[in-house]
């Protein structure tokens, strides 16, 4: 179709975050079957990005080449951008067709029909040279038609027709509307969850380094997710003090030095700091949210003034002319807890005009994460011992790697559908109405993995150590591993929906060890859950034996499968960090941890195996005198 009369040029203006190919395709296939199925002359997609701005990320047209061709010359202008970009904050855009349908009739987006060509095209296209352009396309009405995530506005869909948009073709587009809305939104959730996994990571391998992790946090909101800027600061007991310990922002060094320039003084950095004890600083965000001065039930505050976060040493003039250089609309400030205390700030600035509820748990949940490293990091440096950090950190560790599989199997679910949603133009009406039905599912899987990074942070609490019975531990780690097993698991043949039988052979009136049975269970679950699925890759079926005996003063636990086995070569290697025999798709991280711990209760592991033939691990735990 003629494209909107957009703004082609952005560079006085903030940049936007980067949509994904797979959220392009689902664009453009939504575009394609506007024109293909609905008979249009045209259609196209602007999401609601950064900054206000209304860009067109794909479109479709039915018009002949020879005769757009012919249109643009005869007119001298290129109607067809991909860049084509409008703004809602700029008031030559208040009229065009796109704007209008986000603001609507009292600040209310609505769908808006217009029978002039020339308010798609304003303020780029004068409306002579639209209405030559509709004469010769035929076009008789446009249309923009707003879609929504939890009641808020996220894009427009257009169509021009030839004909006069009927109540039911609103209703196909509006359809339209809401997959190109659930797939922003899988797309948003899908980007929260895989930066959120990296910071993770790097928490992980660097356990002891607060800098870096810092680092990634901040790198990972604003590259990764398109905020517009981030900024940590720790929070020091000796001094109360709030020193800036991190940042990153989406705009360029130059820019950054001028902001300084005019502030007069340094806004960014190590060099910033605030003071609890200095009452010039009672109004300063960062300050606000160690002393807990929220205006809800929820610890996080949001301003739509950047002199709050940067006061008293930027005065209030200056702050505006930041916040209109840099295009922020809002601030929020989330402290960062660790037991229910705060050791720290974690600020964020978006170009959108609010923070959305998904929004603030991410954040949260970062902010939890930034926690943990600065309590881990305190930590090791209080440590005289090594193995005694070793110990701590295992045990601190050890649920890390189980939360991130699980998010692999809600996070799989999403990308399917994606997947699915590319073929949308292939698919009979029944298909297309179950696809568009099995939304809310995908949505539903997406809460489910975020509901997972939001009490991410549990697990790596410490765990008290505790007189632990083996066995117990064993067969509620089989209900975890494997939750086809059903409701009796004391048999001593266990029968399974996926083809797995589970043998067990268990000593009763074994002695306890001391440690915790969370990270026991957690440890015997990785190695069941690794030997199912060795033996489902083999051959669909399988069985496992899980025996346990007392020798001595230990107690021996086996679990041996009939799988696929493991090659010679990798047998030394699996105990390794960051090896794994799942090609890309595992961390690497189980085993090593379980060996790990298994060996910070002086016991030991060891693996045999033959490829093809199955595989043995022999766990060898002392008895607690």
């Amino acid at each position: 179709m003629l494209l909107s009369g957009l703004s082609n040029s952005t560079s006085d203006k903030p940049n936007t975050p980067h949509h994904s190919r797979e959220l392009q395709s689902v664009f453009q296939r939504i575009v394609d079957d506007v024109v293909e199925r609905l008979g249009c002359v045209g259609a196209m997609v602007a999401p609601l990005e950064q900054g206000n701005a209304l860009p067109v990320k794909a479109y479709a047209v039915s018009i002949a080449p020879t005769l757009l061709q012919q249109l643009e010359k005869r007119l001298g202008i290129t109607f067809i951008s991909p860049n084509s970009v409008a703004y809602l904050d700029d008031e030559k855009f208040q009229e065009n067709l796109s704007v209008r349908a986000i603001t609507g009739q009292a600040g209310t987006p609505e769908v808006v029909v217009s029978n002039r060509l020339y308010d798609l095209f304003r303020p780029v296209v004068n409306k002579p040279l639209s209405d030559v352009a509709q004469k010769l396309t035929g076009i008789k009405q446009v249309i923009a038609i707003p879609f929504f995530l939890d009641d808020q506005v996220v894009g427009n869909l257009f169509a021009a027709t030839r004909e006069r948009f009927s109540d039911r073709d609103i209703s196909f587009l509006s359809a339209y509307g809401n997959q190109a809305a659930i797939a922003i939104q899988s797309q948003r959730r899908l980007s929260e969850i895989q930066a959120l996994e990296r910071v993770i990571f790097v928490l992980q391998s660097n356990i002891t380094n607060e800098t870096r992790v810092f680092q990634a946090v901040v790198n990972a909101v604003v590259r990764r997710l398109g905020y517009a800027g981030a900024m940590l600061a720790t929070f020091e007991v000796e001094d109360n003090s709030l020193p800036v310990r991190a940042y990153a922002a989406d705009i360029t060094p130059q820019l950054i030095d001028k902001l300084q320039q005019i502030a007069g003084s340094t806004i960014l950095g190590p060099n910033a700091v605030a003071y609890l004890d200095d009452i010039r600083y009672a109004e300063n965000l960062g300050v606000r949210a160690v002393k807990g001065d929220y205006k809800s039930n929820e610890p996080y505050i949001i301003s739509g003034s950047l002199h709050d976060l940067f006061r008293p040493i930027v005065n209030h003039r200056v702050s505006r002319i930041l916040q209109q250089l840099t295009g922020i609309k809002q601030l929020i400030t989330v402290p960062c807890f660790w037991e229910k205390k705060v050791v720290g700030n974690l600020f964020v600035a978006t170009r959108e005009p609010i923070f959305a509820a998904q929004e603030i748990v991410f954040l949260t949940t970062l902010a939890q994460q930034v926690a943990l490293s600065i309590h881990n990091a305190r930590l090791y440096k209080r440590a005289e011992n090594r193995r005694h950090i070793a110990q701590m950190f295992g045990k601190m560790a050890f649920s890390a790697a189980a939360y991130i599989h699980s998010l692999r199997n809600h996070v799989g679910v999403s990308r399917n559908y994606l997947e699915m949603i590319k073929l949308l133009p292939r698919m009979n009406e029944t298909q297309r109405e179950r696809l568009m039905a099995s939304g809310e599912d995908v949505i539903h899987h997406l809460d489910q993995a975020v509901q997972i990074l939001d009490h991410l942070h549990e697990p790596w609490r410490e765990h008290l150590d505790v007189p632990t019975n083996v066995n117990s531990c064993l067969i509620f780690s089989i209900r975890k591993a494997v939750p086809e097993i059903g409701a009796n698991v004391e048999a001593d043949t266990l029968k399974t929906d996926i083809g797995i039988t589970i043998h067990k052979s268990l000593t009763s009136d074994l002695p306890s060890i001391n440690t915790s049975p969370d990270m026991l269970t957690e440890a015997f679950k990785i190695l069941i859950k690794n030997a199912v699925e060795a033996m489902l890759e083999k051959k669909g079926s399988g069985n496992l034996w899980l025996t346990t005996t007392l020798k001595d003063t230990n107690i021996e636990v086996s679990i041996r499968d009939d799988g696929t086995g493991i090659k010679s070569e990798s047998l030394k290697r699996i105990f390794e960090m960051g090896w794994s025999s799942k090609e890309g798709k595992g961390m690497g991280f189980g085993l090593f941890w379980t060996k790990d711990y298994v060996e910070g209760l002086n016991g030991t592991i060891s693996v045999k195996s033959v490829w093809q033939e199955g595989t043995t691990f022999l766990i060898v735990l002392p008895i607690t005198e």
